[in-house]
C-alpha cells in the first residue's frame, strides 16, 4: 500500500465507511478506514502518512475537535490536510476552530467529494500533481 498517497477515512458509521471506500477506490484511490479517532491516531502513530484525511465531525469517544487537537499537537502529523464531513450545523465558530482545509455537509454529493479529494490526492499512475 502506498502509505503516502492514500486517503484515511474516519467515520463511526460502517455503511458510510464502505460507501466512501467504494467510491474512492472506483476513482482510483487507495483507502484506509478507521472507525473512530482513536483508531485513526493509532494508524498515524504506526507510520501511516495519508495524503488526505476525511474526518467525520461527530463520533463517540473522540470527535473531530479532539482528533484535530492531537493531530496538530504532533509535528509529524500536523501538515496532513483534513476534510471534515458533517451532518449537523455545529456553528460557524466551532467549525472554523477545526482549522481544516474544507467542510462537506452530509450526505455528500459524490461528484463534490471526488472533486474535492482530487485537489489533494492523485490516483496512482496519474502524472498530474495535486495542488493543496
Amino acid at each position: 500500500m502506498a502509505w503516502w498517497n492514500c486517503i484515511l477515512v474516519v467515520d463511526d458509521d460502517l455503511d458510510l465507511l464502505r460507501a466512501y471506500k467504494e467510491a474512492l477506490e472506483l476513482d482510483g484511490h487507495e483507502v484506509v478506514l478507521a472507525r473512530n479517532g482513536f483508531q485513526a491516531l493509532r494508524l498515524l502513530k504506526e507510520g501511516l502518512r495519508p495524503a488526505l484525511i476525511l474526518l467525520d465531525l461527530m463520533m463517540p469517544g473522540m470527535n473531530a475537535w479532539s482528533f484535530r487537537l492531537r493531530q496538530l499537537d504532533d509535528p509529524a502529523l500536523a501538515s496532513i490536510p483534513v476534510i471534515v464531513l458533517y451532518s449537523q450545523d455545529a456553528g460557524t465558530r466551532a467549525m472554523n476552530a477545526l482549522g481544516v482545509k474544507c467542510l462537506l455537509e452530509k450526505p455528500v454529493d459524490l461528484g463534490v467529494l471526488l472533486g474535492t479529494v482530487a485537489a489533494y490526492v492523485r490516483p496512482p499512475g496519474d502524472s498530474a500533481h495535486p495542488h493543496p
